[in-house]
């Protein structure tokens, strides 16, 4: 989940492409710029604090300036500007979030005890949907700490249906029951 600044920066990021007509280019742009700055070498960079903001700046328009739209290496430039760097995996995560929903899509983050089949994950997938009215994009991911039952988060919902997290709830209800 994205924090409060990726939320701001990355809400208006989209607010613009939309009202400017750009979703569609501003969706291939974002891929691009991750590709481009996730690099451990380009991270490092930006983060150095030896190497002036000036110079963060010049290498970030020289290497964006012919591949995206102005308003995202001005984006970059302000996060460098302002120190805030760190949060641009946020931003496009929340970027990238508002797309999916523009699309009508949204994702679901999945862990169960055991691996799923392909049969249990396109049953769990066609349900989500239906709840959600949204097409589902399932991330699975097994725990097996969990024993049985699912996790599942979408968005900042998040059903515990495991028999760890039943059983958490058995004994916060013990505890409140010795308590009183």
């Amino acid at each position: 989940m994205a924090s409060i600044i990726g939320k701001r920066y990355g809400n208006a990021v989209f607010e613009l492409a939309r009202d400017g007509g750009w979703i569609d280019t501003l969706e291939e742009e974002v891929l691009a710029v991750k590709e481009a700055f996730t690099s451990h070498d380009m991270s490092a960079f930006l983060t150095h604090p030896s190497i002036s903001t000036e110079e963060k700046i010049e290498v970030v328009k020289k290497s964006l300036e012919s591949k995206v739209r102005d308003e995202l290496v001005g984006l970059f430039c302000l996060l460098i500007k302002k120190g805030r760097i760190e949060y641009f995996h946020d931003i496009f995560e929340e970027i990238e979030e508002s797309i999916d929903e523009y699309h009508g899509k949204t994702k679901a983050y999945v862990k169960s005890a055991y691996s799923l089949s392909e049969e249990e994950k396109t049953h769990l997938e066609k349900r989500l949907s239906e709840l959600t009215k949204k097409e589902v994009i399932a991330f699975y991911k097994v725990d097996e700490s969990l024993l049985g039952g699912l996790v599942i988060r979408i968005g900042d919902k998040v059903v515990d249906s495991s028999i760890k997290g039943h059983l958490r709830s058995m004994k916060r209800e013990l505890l409140n029951q010795k308590a009183v």
